[in-house]
């Protein structure tokens, strides 16, 4: 379940209205809001990156890793790409995997082994570094086949992929699993009696793709990035404070 932008804002705007500490404009909001969702979304690897050092735990339901892949579930794409055979057994198309342009990290790869009547066996494809990729071809001992593939981004695009060896008689089909970035939040309002309401029905309106359970940071989060913008510390202050308290409570 996504976050309201709309429940969002009103508690942001409460807090910052206080004693008449300033006001966010629709537009700052919305500039605010898309950078917190990104730095939340962001802190979400780290998060398991870290957690991946601790014991484990055996109860998933409270299990970091678990916690924060549920949270990136609604992020998780799968793309499908074939490079398949002419009549003359010509290769269609180059060795190259052109990931969608909204890819923000890829979780992996898979190639099919065989021909697509044979059961569509899928066996993973592993990412190199282009310095890995020198030695791994330079070898024939560790030379990629169909069953061993592997794969190196390209120099002028990270979201493409060379993938070693070409194709094979059978052709070439792959399946990535990435995760997309989030879609920036948008407060749409109408003007009524000199006043901005909220207008969910406008065609670019769109909430917070981040789980329900961030709803609080979020309006943390961007209450400190608008203690910035307003010259108002004490509110920067007061968001850091409660930000560093989820912080010890979640890792403690």
């Amino acid at each position: 379940m996504a976050v309201s932008v709309d429940t969002v804002y009103q508690k942001v705007l409460a807090i910052c209205n206080k004693e008449q500490r300033g006001y966010i404009t629709p537009q700052e909001f919305n500039l605010l809001a898309d950078r917190a969702q990104y730095e939340i979304y962001q802190n979400y690897f780290n998060e398991i990156k870290n957690a991946e050092r601790k014991p484990k735990n055996q109860q998933r339901f409270s299990d970091t890793v678990e916690q924060v892949e549920e949270k990136l579930q609604v992020f998780k794409r799968q793309q499908d790409e074939s490079f398949g055979l002419t009549s003359g057994g010509a290769q269609i198309g180059a060795n190259t995997l052109t990931i969608n342009s909204n890819c923000y990290k890829i979780i992996s790869v898979e190639r099919r082994h065989g021909a697509e009547d044979s059961g569509n066996i899928f066996l993973p494809v592993e990412i190199v570094s282009r310095r890995e990729l020198a030695y791994i071809l330079s070898n024939p001992l560790t030379a990629p086949s169909v069953k061993r593939s592997i794969a190196v981004r390209t120099v002028d695009d990270d979201n493409d992929l060379n993938f070693f060896p070409a194709n094979d008689s059978t052709g070439s089909a792959f399946t990535t699993y990435y995760y997309t970035s989030p879609s920036k939040p948008n407060w749409t309002y109408v003007i009524v009696n000199e006043q901005a309401l909220y207008n969910a029905s406008a065609p670019d309106a769109s909430d917070f793709q981040l789980h329900s359970s961030e709803e609080e940071t979020l309006v943390t989060k961007i209450l400190q990035l608008a203690g910035v913008m307003i010259k108002q510390p004490d509110i920067q202050q007061a968001a850091i404070n409660s930000y560093q308290m989820y912080n010890q409570e979640k890792n403690s």
